[in-house]
């Protein structure tokens, strides 16, 4: 049965390229390869006689602290819990570090109060109040919940050698099972729900290859590592649910890598233990520049190639553009001259493409470092990143070389950098320009939205599309190479279609007009300057550039993404688990964009608590699905009743409180200035609201200077109270 699955799913795979996407489902009408041709693909095709290995029976349990090392008769696996609660398992004496993703020693620190002890039936198990874990005395690993809820049944890896080979340097497999209700989530090309079928991790060629997932089930929610950079395939199948008297159908995570370590990391918890947990392990989100989330804006420079800024043949210009989809104008592009083809890590075959430097190399990184630091000299301190043919681990040492080195030249400022490859860890150095869509495409808005959410749940909080483009058939959309924000040219619009020649159809100024919409309202954006919405859009990201730059310095503290699927306070929701049209923006605002043509209301399913529409300050119930209005003019979005937004005014910042209810509760929420824009630690303002005896709203801060023997204090800051005059709850649609 296991041989006849490998098959198969490596037959399903045949397709997959290497933008690191889902190559889609097995249908009935795919052909089948033989079984001898599939066996040669995975074994070498007869390079070389290959043996397989499994870590045969348990033998002996060596304990250390926050864990111990399992030895079975023709393999070992070592056991660590971290003082954070994350889970370690290496194989074949695979340890911890060195990791490119992770932070270093004390990430991994092992928390002495584990406890790795013999289990029944001959196998051991893990005495933590973390979570649980049993190895069974074939190598099989179970996670669970503290509470003993299987999360995670993960069978013994198989590794396949060369005959008289050094064991651990050939291909393996390492197949996992989970609940049947459970979905896998990710940075798919797709979206954050991740389907069954094929995808590509690892490697360094760009695109979303993070080898990282995070599983939602109604057990619980588990976050998945495997820390290994050499390229290789995902092969996912959800599970079922039987009907009535029926089985259910577990659901299947199989990873085939062709080399390096086999070893991983598991957080459990609930979403927001497993944002922390993450950030424990490969560090927390760097905060943008305040005027790249709304401000003033930033000027970008766009670096092609391989090369760094320093080898330039040409520049172009276009107009800089304020505030709007992350304040990032787009000002110059550049192609490096093309060099010899580097290898990353001595492997034939693993062309990191042509004019790439050796970024792993310690005196590349500082002598590339150096030429962006003389180009930021030149008053150019923001950077869009596109290296033809590279990403991976060579994208993440690129991003670490050019931000430590712009840090240390220029110590007040806080870098700003995206790059179109990722892996993990990226979020300590920048943020992700992602796949721009294909102006027109209504599909490619909730797409959108899920790359960004399946980036978040990954840990890259500050990332977003790029510029829409036209007549490449998707490709930079879908394909394997992601677009990056090009150049503009004169007469082109935010969606990328021309204007100046009257070809505009409505549903395409439609889709523009929600195109901007929607782009205000995620991280970042290659969005452009002018369009319908243009000057509106950019004042109204401006207005939010305080509750912006909350969310960014607080996921610097804790780790967790700005923008948030609708059930990340209620992951046992199961009726929001299949909205992927709408989001949540931090705790207290909920945005819900139009991604269908002539729409002018539209149908959300809301959280529980009371919702206000922020434009009209009706009240909505939550946990039910409720019609909102959508006029052309303004995306719908919801702030959750008794939240406390900071927003920016004429006069300055402003304390925007959205009355609390009776049915809600008292409410609260932050405010992190960050005025000086810089490194200095950030000052967390905690303010809380509440209905007073007399029904007014009372709005105090938590703690800090001033504050009274109950804790609380006056707010200290303009206050505005807003939806005193809501009607009563809104009902289902």
């Amino acid at each position: 049965m296991i041989a006849r699955d490998l098959v198969r799913w490596l037959t399903a795979a045949r397709g997959d390229d290497a933008g690191g996407g889902r190559s889609g489902a097995l249908s009935p009408g795919v052909a089948r390869r033989p079984v001898r041709g599939g066996r040669a693909a995975w074994r070498g095709g007869g390079v070389a006689p290959v043996r397989a290995r499994v870590p045969g029976v348990l033998t002996e349990l060596e304990p250390a602290p926050g864990g111990g090392l399992v030895r079975f008769a023709r393999s070992e696996l070592y056991v660590r819990v971290t003082v954070r609660g994350a889970l370690f398992l290496g194989w074949d004496g695979a340890a911890p570090l060195p990791s490119y993703a992770l932070t270093g020693a004390e990430a991994v620190a092992p928390d002495e109060r584990v406890v790795l002890e013999p289990d029944t039936e001959g196998g051991v198990r893990l005495v933590s109040e973390r979570l649980g874990l049993t190895v069974a005395r074939d190598g099989t690993v179970e996670v669970r919940t503290p509470g003993g809820v299987m999360l995670r049944r993960q069978a013994p890896p198989r590794w396949w050698e060369a005959a008289g080979s050094v064991r651990g340097g050939g291909r393996w497999v390492s197949r996992a099972e989970v609940a049947a209700d459970a979905v896998f989530l990710g940075a798919g090309r797709d979206g954050a729900v991740l389907a069954e079928g094929a995808y590509t991790v690892g490697g360094v060629r760009p695109g979303l290859r993070m080898p990282v997932q995070v599983v939602q089930a109604d057990a619980g929610c588990h976050l998945v590592f495997h820390d290994a950079e050499e390229e290789g395939e995902w092969l996912l199948r959800p599970g079922r649910e039987g009907a009535g008297s029926g089985h259910d159908r577990a659901g299947v995570a199989e990873l085939r890598m062709s080399g390096g370590p086999v070893r991983s990391w598991v957080v459990v918890g609930s979403p927001q233990r497993l944002a922390y947990g993450w950030a424990s392990l490969t560090g927390a989100p760097v905060p943008p520049p305040g005027d790249a989330l709304g401000g003033a804006g930033r000027e970008l420079v766009v670096v092609r190639g391989g090369g760094g800024p320093g080898a330039v043949e040409g520049c172009l210009t276009t107009g800089r553009r304020r505030g709007f989809g992350g304040g990032a104008g787009l000002t110059r592009g550049f192609r490096a001259g093309a060099g010899p083809t580097r290898r990353f890590g001595g492997d034939a075959g693993r062309d990191a493409g042509a004019g790439v430097p050796e970024w792993t190399d310690s005196e590349v990184r500082a002598r590339e470092g150096e030429r962006y630091v003389a180009f930021a000299g030149q008053g150019r301190h923001g950077f869009v990143h596109s290296f033809e043919g590279m990403g991976g681990v060579l994208e993440l040492c690129r991003a670490r070389a050019v931000f430590n080195s712009l840090r240390g030249a220029f110590p007040g400022e806080r870098p700003l950098q995206l790059a179109v490859g990722v892996w993990a860890g990226q979020q300590r150095y920048g943020g992700v320009c992602l796949p721009g869509p294909e102006a027109g495409d209504w599909a490619e808005l909730p797409r959108a939205v899920g790359r960004v959410l399946g980036l978040g749940l990954c840990g890259v909080p500050f990332c977003g599309p790029g510029v829409p483009g036209t007549g490449d058939g998707g490709r930079g959309a879908r394909g394997g190479e992601a677009r990056t924000p090009g150049v503009r040219t004169r007469g082109v619009r935010a969606s990328g279609v021309r204007r100046s020649e009257g070809s505009l159809s409505d549903e395409d100024a439609e889709w523009a007009v929600r195109w901007e919409q929607l782009a205000r309202w995620l991280p970042w954006s290659g969005g452009a300057e002018g369009g319908s919405a243009g000057g509106a859009a950019s004042g109204e990201r401006e207005r939010w550039g305080p509750y912006w730059t909350t969310l960014a310095r607080h996921a610097g503290l804790w780790g967790g993404p700005w923008v948030r699927p609708v059930w990340w306070f209620t992951p046992e929701d199961r009726a929001l688990r299949g909205v992927g049209d709408a989001f949540l923006v931090g705790e207290a605002l909920l945005v819900a964009p139009v991604c269908e043509p002539g729409v002018r209301s539209r149908r959300v399913r809301l959280p529980k608590g009371q919702w206000y529409d922020t434009a009209t300050e009706v009240v909505y119930e939550g946990e039910r699905t409720v019609e909102v209005a959508a006029p052309l003019d303004r995306v719908p979005v919801l702030v959750r009743a008794g939240a406390v937004v900071p927003v920016r005014e004429a006069g300055g910042t402003v304390l925007d409180v959205w009355a609390p209810l009776a049915e809600s509760g008292p409410g609260a929420g932050l405010y992190i200035p960050d005025e000086e824009g810089g490194w200095s630690p950030p000052l967390v303002e905690r303010y809380t609201s509440r209905l007073g005896a007399d029904g007014e709203v009372v709005v105090e801060r938590s703690g800090g200077p001033g504050a009274g023997p109950g804790g609380a204090s006056a707010a200290g800051r303009p206050v505005r109270v807003r939806g005193l005059g809501a009607a009563e709850a809104v009902g289902p649609a």
